[in-house]
């Protein structure tokens, strides 16, 4: 049955691109033909040539054409060659008793999505592990990085190679098919024309009107989600779904075994000066997650928060789920080499209505997806930049939510000036939405994603860059490695 419906979908996904596109040319023989030609170039009797107007309708529907055409056949190139599918691993034994090979490339990150096990999510149909935001589509049968839908009409699966040419298709889309639709109700309205034009009129009419109104719901609603930075499979359940998350235990935890959540850690600073980027600290660390003191992280903000009723962490218990420490086996037939470094994770349940990669503000949200400058927006060259992934912090970048929920478990001392949740109450409530609005008005520093530290955070300059360099290394090492590029 699944084969049955992976061919019915992907046929369909070849046949309507193709239905779309004489949607679109007869649509424009309509405007050129019955419409430029043969009535304002060459009107019937009784009618005056308007023989400036004849010229100007067509050319403004070819300059509006060129950009849907030129975003149409970005996309379905991205969706036929190279989607974002995660490569198909090898069919696992039942009883075996090793994971799947692969994690190094998780567990050298700070952070990913995990199971209650701290294990990445497993796709037992492409028999591999999954990175975050990634999901299976039963269309095609295979895993898609950050996959937001199954679309025929653009022949296959949308996802983060493709969303950006896909939205910009749709708006181009719209504006063309509003030109049509204004351009042909316009003339309908003024009649004089014979059955025959009008009928052609009425039909393109009648397509250019369902078009428009389709195009510009689906690009608003795309745009929605993109300065909200979630894709249609989360939004299902945004304000209501947890995940779990494996993070990096801060270094003074590393090694020791935890019964439970840690006591938070106090926000301390040098008596001299406040903390910087420049690497001086008073020890080395282990980790680019390094000693968790955000004593000045919001110190730009002005509006002062109101004080927390207590100095207790609510929602700790709810939050931790345990630890795990990789690598959870080494291999009997590797090479002679030093044994990598223990790094032991803790697993954390997010709140309702969290979301890590919400970066904090639509323009923010809208960058990652669609890039920095206004031809990036426009033209469908570039991918998003959401499609690098050689960060050594985690596959996508962090947002606020990913610090308040490392405040939350206790990881992170609390900075002075945050406003922590007092309560977990429906996040589809008006009072929820505006109290989520005004705690979100923050941004994680560049440097979460650039290999540095944000300042309040003490790290030793030297040691981040030997142990950077010696993990690049080891994942270099690695096969497989730049199939998830």
């Amino acid at each position: 049955m699944t084969a049955a419906r992976n061919a019915v979908s992907v046929w369909t996904a070849r046949v309507v691109p193709v239905f779309l596109a004489l949607i679109v040319a007869y649509a424009s023989y309509v405007i050129t033909g019955p419409l430029a030609i043969q009535f304002l170039l060459n009107p019937p009797e009784g009618l005056p040539k308007r023989t400036a107007l004849g010229l100007a309708l067509p050319i403004a529907y070819l300059f509006l054409l060129i950009p849907v055409a030129a975003t149409w056949v970005r996309l379905l190139v991205v969706v036929w060659r190279e989607p974002g599918y995660i490569p198909l691993g090898a069919p696992r034994d039942p009883a075996a008793q090793e994971p799947a090979p692969g994690l190094e490339d998780f567990w050298l990150l700070d952070a990913f999505a995990c199971d209650a096990r701290g294990l990445p999510i497993w796709c037992p149909h492409c028999n591999n592990w999954k990175p975050d935001r990634t999901h299976h589509n039963q269309d095609v049968g295979r895993c898609t990085l950050k996959m937001d839908h199954f679309c025929p009409w653009v022949g296959g699966v949308v996802g983060e190679r493709s969303y950006k040419f896909f939205v910009q298709f749709n708006f181009y889309s719209f504006l063309l098919s509003g030109y049509t639709l204004a351009v042909l109700a316009y003339f309908v309205a003024q009649g004089g024309e014979s059955n025959d034009l009008k009928v052609q009129w009425l039909i393109a009419l009648g397509l250019a009107g369902f078009f428009a109104f389709f195009t510009i719901g689906i690009t608003l609603n795309s745009i929605w989600m993109v300065f909200r930075n979630v894709t249609s499979i989360e939004n299902i359940d945004a304000f209501s779904r947890t995940m779990l998350l494996a993070v990096l235990l801060p270094p003074e935890l590393q090694g020791k075994t935890l019964e439970g959540p840690p006591t938070p850690p106090q926000a301390h600073l040098r008596p001299d000066s406040s903390p910087s980027r420049s690497g001086e600290s008073e020890m080395p660390l282990t980790s680019d997650l390094d000693d968790p003191s955000h004593s000045t992280y919001f110190s730009n903000l002005q509006t002062p928060r109101p004080p927390r009723r207590s100095s207790n962490l609510p929602f700790q218990e709810r939050i931790w789920r345990g630890t795990v420490t990789y690598p959870l086996y080494l291999p009997i037939d590797r090479p002679p080499l030093p044994a990598p470094q223990p790094r032991t994770f803790a697993i954390l349940e997010t709140l309702p209505g969290m979301n890590v990669w919400d970066l904090g503000s639509a323009y923010r949200n809208f960058k990652a997806a669609f890039g920095d400058s206004p031809h990036d927006w426009l033209l469908p060259i570039r991918h998003s930049p959401c499609c690098d992934h050689t960060s050594l912090i985690s596959q996508y970048p962090l947002g606020p939510d990913f610090e308040e929920l490392l405040i939350e478990a206790g990881l992170v001392a609390r900075p002075k000036h945050f406003h922590p949740r007092e309560d977990v109450v429906p996040h589809d409530s008006k009072s929820a939405t505006a109290s989520r609005k005004r705690r979100r008005k923050r941004r994680l520093d560049d440097g979460w994603q650039n290999g540095e530290r944000p300042d309040g955070w003490f790290s030793e300059k030297e040691a981040r860059r030997v142990r950077n360099d010696a993990r690049r290394r080891m994942r270099g090492d690695l096969p497989g490695r730049d199939a998830y590029q």
